[in-house]
């Protein structure tokens, strides 16, 4: 496994967790789809950076550098979609 992969699978799980305690806000989308905007900015303007700076660019490189990122964004997703179904009946509960 590659250094980049094991980054980007901690980095999934540190945004998941958050995401989830995220959730437990009333209006944890806000957040969320801020964390997807601020990923996908991240890949652009590093994507860009790198590219300017190195001569001869593989899609390999590209790839493995926005990879974290791209498992930030997954997590950003997957914590938005269980904070639409499944954390309203665990936020009613915690209100009650």
């Amino acid at each position: 496994m590659s250094p980049a992969f094991s980054y980007s699978i901690a980095v999934f799980l540190i945004i998941f967790v958050a995401g989830c305690s995220v959730n437990l806000l009333r209006q944890h989308y806000i957040f969320q789809l801020i964390g997807i905007a601020f990923f996908f900015t991240y890949i652009v303007v590093n994507s860009a950076l790198f590219v300017e700076r190195t001569i001869n660019v593989t899609f390999r490189q590209l790839f493995y550098r926005s990879l974290p990122s791209l498992f930030g964004m997954s997590a950003c997703l997957i914590c938005l979609t269980l904070g639409v179904w499944v954390f309203p009946a665990i936020r009613s509960k915690f209100k009650e």
